[in-house]
């Protein structure tokens, strides 16, 4: 990199550094011991966002994505606020000034963008109105779960990965996720497990699942789908990469996110895999003939970890049988339905479940009552915040996006994505009936996805990444 290039980048670290300083000072504890964790994190937030803004597009999106994996405990490394959702947005800046630069029509819009937007102004409208926009959690809820970012990633992504090469950069990213989480996963349910790292995760007194491979979400429903979400990323770059050694890693690497998978003992996920993996093979003519040997494999997987992992199988069927989480699901989803019948339209506001909720718990004559903090099902939460006009809005912007890119004509390179959006999609669907969609890297890859998938979005977009793809073939 030139120093012509690299000035405006040091130049923009200044005014960043006085930002991020002002931001940990705020959100501190009193008392810091000499203001040293302080001095760290402005330093580290420095570093991070220079290396953002002058990083090619897909190196620096696919770097943020990798921070996402501690979101909601950078206090338990000793950071007072969440580096990668502040990183995050500024590679989403420094990606819109790069792309305005041009001036070609880039950054046009589809009536899909449309679409999410009106979607979006609906649910931030809900939040003002019953006063979610000055909570923390009703903020940060709207800008990473419904949400924001997640938008913006699906409008970026042709443009981030618009190349073969970009496309690598994000599959080996991935590769690498799934290959920390497996082994923590793994490390988790047989140890040692003094060596994972963070430490955090081992820590009991932190998060719930303690007993399940639950990973840096400490979470094992969010751990689950971020190790599926990378064992079908590996398999893509199995079917991209040309080293041979490379493309056995990347398979070997799929096969250790389907263990973690399996040790989350979170039977949503358990049963989206098991639905998703063959639906997604079946679904394009080329992918069929893995179906067999992929059903095979993920057989044997399966066998030789209840044979190999101590005590896996009898916590399998404890959580098997484990009745409490049905029936607290029950109840809120019971209570759920109560409100949604006595406000249908426009429901209670954006992300007031857990304070409207106490008066609709009824008892009932087959299961114990109980309340749970967030409603674990993401269709019924968005009825109940936003009512049936704000779920209709929401779906159609499923159906839109996520469905559109999975159905729309695309150039050849991008099938394999087609294919791997659709087990993801499945995946996530059939897991959001029974979990909160909480958790930032799923999210945001799922639409960043979708973003690809969705491919060139213009006829002069498609010439351009054609060229590319030309001189990368050229020169491979």
């Amino acid at each position: 990199m030139t120093a012509r290039r690299l000035l405006p980048a040091l130049l923009a670290a200044v005014p960043l550094a006085a930002l991020m300083a002002l931001i940990v000072s705020r959100g501190a504890p009193d008392g810091a011991e000499d203001g040293f964790e302080l001095l760290a994190a402005a330093i580290i937030a420095v570093c991070v966002g220079a290396a953002a803004l002058v990083a090619p597009p897909s190196w620096a999106v696919s770097g943020a994505l990798v921070l996402t994996l501690f979101q909601s405990h950078w206090d338990a490394l000793g950071v007072s606020f969440s580096v990668d959702r502040y990183v995050m947005l500024l590679v989403i800046g420094s990606v819109l000034v790069r792309e305005w630069r041009h001036r070609d029509g880039r950054l046009a819009t589809r009536p899909v963008d449309w679409l999410l937007a009106v979607t979006l102004i609906y649910a931030a409208t809900s939040a003002w109105v019953v006063g979610e926009l000055s909570t923390e959690d009703g903020r940060f809820e709207l800008l990473d779960r419904f949400g924001v970012m997640p938008f913006v990633l699906f409008f970026l992504a042709p443009l981030v990965f618009r190349t073969e090469r970009d496309r690598r950069v994000l599959l080996g990213t991935l590769v690498a996720i799934g290959t920390y989480l497996g082994i923590t996963a793994i490390l988790e349910t047989t140890g040692p497990k003094g060596v994972i790292v963070p430490s955090y995760i081992t820590d009991p007194a932190q998060g719930i699942h303690q007993d399940r491979a639950r990973g840096p979400f400490l979470d094992a429903g969010a751990n689950g789908l971020a190790l599926y979400m990378c064992a079908v990323a590996s398999t893509i770059a199995f079917t991209k990469w040309r080293n041979p050694r490379w493309r056995i890693f990347a398979l070997l690497v799929a096969g250790l996110c389907l263990v973690g998978v399996l040790l989350t003992l979170t039977r949503a996920v358990w049963l989206g895999a098991l639905v998703a993996t063959p639906v997604a093979l079946l679904s394009a003519r080329g992918a069929r003939r893995f179906l067999v040997p992929g059903m095979l494999a993920g057989l044997v997987l399966i066998v030789a970890a209840f044979a190999m992992i101590p005590g896996l199988q009898d916590r399998a069927e404890r959580r098997r049988g484990d009745k409490q989480p049905v029936w607290d699901r029950q109840n809120s989803n019971s209570a759920a339905i109560r409100m949604l019948e006595d406000r249908p339209l426009f429901g209670f506001g954006w992300s007031r479940f857990k304070e409207e909720s106490p008066p609709y718990y009824r008892q009932s004559n087959d299961f114990p009552l109980g309340e749970t903090g967030n409603l674990h099902n993401v269709y019924l939460s968005n009825a109940v915040d936003l009512g049936l006009v704000g779920l209709a809005l929401w779906i159609a912007a499923l159906l839109a996006a996520l469905g559109g890119a999975i159905v729309r004509r695309g150039p050849p390179e991008l099938v394999a994505w087609k294919v791997g959006l659709l087990a993801v999609t499945l995946s996530v669907l059939i897991t959001w009936a029974t979990a909160p969609a909480l958790f930032v890297l799923p999210t945001l890859l799922l639409w960043l996805w979708a973003g690809i998938a969705w491919g060139p979005r213009t006829p002069s977009e498609g010439a351009v990444d054609d060229r590319h793809a030309a001189r990368e073939l050229k020169h491979a």
